[in-house]
C-alpha cells in the first residue's frame, strides 16, 4: 500500500511539473509554480531586450503538454503594466496550436502588425493553455528590421508539430536532444509510476 501510494505521489508531482518554458528569445524569468499569474508568470519588471526581427521571428518554447493552445501578444513600451497586457490581448499577434510535447517553433511575423516598427521597445507575452489554467511567460524584446543578434538555428520542432499562421519561418523539424529528453523524462515519469502502481495492485 505503501509502494502504491508513492507511485501516485509521482504521478501528481509529473503532471505539476507539466508546464512550458520560453526558450527564445529570453524569458523575463521562470518559475513553474507562479507561471499561472499573468501578465508574465510572477516577473513584472522589463530585463534585457534582445533584438526581435519585424519579419518571419519566431519564439521556441519546450512544452511539456501533450496538446495546446496558444496566444502571443504584443505589447509597447518600456515598462508596460497589466492594463497594458489586457488591452493587447484584445488584439493578438498570433494564435497557434499545437499537438506535441517538446520543442516548438512558434513563427511570429510582425511586418503589419498594429504599432510594430523599427526601434520600438515591445515585450512579447505567450498565454499558453494546455487544458488546465492559462500560464503565461514573456519576453522583452527591440523590433528592428534586421536583427542582427536573432538565431535562426533556435527555430526547432519536434516531431510531430501542429498548426502554424502562415508567414512565418519555417520550422526545421531538427529535435534537439536537452529538449526531447525533457519531455520525454516527465512522460516517461509519469509512465514508471503508472507502471509501478498496476504491479502492486496484483
Amino acid at each position: 500500500m505503501k509502494v502504491l501510494s508513492l507511485a501516485t505521489i509521482l504521478l501528481c508531482s509529473s503532471a505539476a511539473m507539466a508546464h512550458f518554458t520560453l526558450d527564445y528569445p529570453a524569458s523575463r524569468g521562470f518559475n513553474d509554480d507562479n507561471e499561472p499569474t499573468a501578465p508574465c508568470g510572477g516577473f513584472n519588471t522589463a530585463t534585457n531586450r534582445t533584438q526581435f526581427p519585424l519579419t518571419k521571428g519566431f519564439l521556441e518554447i519546450s512544452s511539456f503538454h501533450v496538446s495546446a493552445d496558444m496566444k502571443i501578444n504584443v505589447v509597447y513600451g518600456n515598462d508596460p503594466a497589466a492594463t497594458d497586457f489586457t488591452t493587447a490581448a484584445a488584439t493578438p499577434a498570433s494564435s497557434i496550436s499545437i499537438n506535441h510535447p517538446g520543442q516548438a517553433c512558434l513563427p511570429l511575423d510582425l511586418s503589419t502588425f498594429k504599432g510594430a516598427a523599427n526601434n520600438v521597445n515591445a515585450t512579447i507575452q505567450i498565454v499558453y493553455n494546455g487544458g488546465d489554467s492559462p500560464l503565461y511567460q514573456c519576453a522583452d524584446v527591440v523590433l528592428v528590421t534586421n536583427a542582427t543578434g536573432f538565431d535562426q538555428t533556435k527555430c526547432v520542432n519536434d516531431s510531430g508539430s501542429g498548426s502554424s499562421p502562415t508567414g512565418g519561418a519555417t520550422p526545421t523539424n531538427k529535435p534537439s536532444a536537452a529538449g526531447a529528453l525533457s519531455a520525454k523524462g516527465a512522460l516517461s515519469t509519469v509512465a514508471a509510476a503508472m507502471f509501478m502502481a498496476a504491479v502492486m495492485a496484483f
